[in-house]
């Protein structure tokens, strides 16, 4: 069920189902070519998205991860407000019609409203239970998005997320890296494959590598990002970087020697 997820660099290029336009990805063909020709081990995008694109992603060497559910924090979309809303909107039989390689679910603490929480919850157990049964196994993020949460990297809170998530039946878990030493327990107390999230871009392609190479230190087996690849300036150059650490074990400085100048 596995085969295809080991030590993995995958980019996640599902924003635009949670916030239509978005910077650096306004063209969904341009941004998915210039992903696919940097040669990731996979992709993340939302099951219509990668129908749709199909025959393109076809002609490449790579996993494909079909997202389920949709979130918004608004009713204006691509607003950011407070709103709780998150729904599974695309079923697993249809990843696994598709060949989807895995699918993927957010699983949201410090909801306001108990009712999102217990929806998300089942919608994450049943997709575990489904994707059993189909061979397709689930891509589980436990994230601190709700507003109760003050501190999205809390390790406390993320490592008992992580937990549950493993309980709920995950068979992979993408988890926000709340810091070298912080991330250990993640690893330890939910014994699945554990790749991290990259959250919004950081300042430097250096500071992406060493937040890398502390949580492969730690026991993740790769990553699982988004922004801090297509927003950098030249995502074929960070790829090359993250596939050297994540595939090769190599330093940061040996890394960054795939950056561009």
């Amino acid at each position: 069920m596995f085969t295809r997820f080991g030590d993995s660099v995958v980019v996640a290029i599902d924003h635009g189902l949670h916030w239509g336009v978005f910077e650096g990805f306004e063209n969904p063909e341009e941004t998915l070519e210039l992903v696919l020709e940097s040669g990731p081990d996979g992709i993340l995008a939302s099951v219509p998205f990668l129908r749709r694109f199909e025959e393109t992603i076809n002609d490449y060497d790579v996993a494909t991860i079909a997202t389920l559910d949709l979130l918004h924090d608004s009713t204006l979309p691509g607003d950011h407000e407070d709103q709780e809303i998150h729904r599974q909107v695309f079923s697993v039989d249809a990843a696994a019609e598709l060949g989807a390689d895995a699918m993927k679910v957010a699983l949201v603490y410090g909801r306001e409203d108990v009712g999102v929480l217990e929806e998300n919850v089942q919608f994450v157990a049943d997709a575990a239970e489904r994707g059993e049964e189909l061979g397709i196994p689930l891509v589980v993020e436990p994230t601190l998005w709700g507003q109760r949460a003050d501190d999205e990297l809390d390790p406390s809170y993320l490592a008992d997320a992580n937990r549950i998530a493993f309980e709920l039946g995950a068979h992979i878990l993408k988890s926000p890296y709340p810091g070298e030493g912080a991330f250990d327990p993640i690893v330890e107390n939910a014994p699945l494959p554990v790749y991290i999230a990259g959250g919004p871009p950081v300042e430097t392609d250096v500071e992406v590598l060493e937040m890398v190479r502390g949580a492969v230190d730690a026991g993740s087996r790769g990553v699982m990002f988004g922004r801090n690849v297509w927003q950098r300036d030249d995502p074929s150059a960070i790829i090359d970087a993250l596939k050297a650490i994540v595939h090769d074990d190599a330093t940061v400085d040996d890394a960054a020697t795939h950056l561009t100048e």
